[in-house]
């Protein structure tokens, strides 16, 4: 009896393991893998070029305008000619939203409160760029302002990596 179950527990283990080993090769790892995204390397170059604190937000920034049809450079231009990207930013206010006086629970609640707005707020809702930036701020360099601003982070919307 001493020889069986020690040689039966090999058995039992053995077979658990060939268990466990092939429902782990049906799972498709490449999709667990991020894609490399050429936007995030502009953007996060961009930004540490011009030593803006919301650097670091780089992805939300980008994720933030793909979820909601935005332009994936408007979101960091208005940020940087609002608050410099982060050196003036109060109550983690990265966009100088309401005046400057409104205040957000952590700066990625600001990305996306002010990414949801210019998609689909009022003000804003069926607008095109221009008239998003009209809206946003009626100075009258304002929209040429945030436009360079984003040419200057990359000429082109469609950026193609080279995977």
């Amino acid at each position: 009896m001493k020889r069986f179950l020690p040689s039966g527990f090999m058995i039992f283990a053995g077979v658990l393991g060939i268990a466990t080993a092939s429902v782990h090769s049906d799972q498709d790892v490449t999709k667990n893998r991020k894609k490399f995204d050429l936007r995030q390397a502009i953007l996060r170059k961009f930004l540490k070029d011009k030593n803006c604190p919301d650097q670091q937000f780089t992805e939300a920034f980008i994720a933030e305008a793909d979820a909601h049809g935005l332009d994936w450079r408007l979101l960091p231009s208005l940020a940087l000619i609002e608050t410099g990207g982060g050196r003036a930013l109060k109550g983690n206010n990265l966009f100088g939203w309401a005046n400057g006086k409104q205040t957000f629970s952590s700066i990625g609640d600001a990305i996306h409160t002010v990414a949801v707005t210019l998609a689909h707020g009022r003000a804003y809702r069926g607008k095109d760029l221009g008239g998003k930036l009209a809206a946003y701020n009626q100075g009258t360099d304002y929209g040429a302002m945030v436009l360079e601003i984003m040419r200057q982070i990359s000429p082109r919307q469609q950026v193609q990596s080279a995977d």
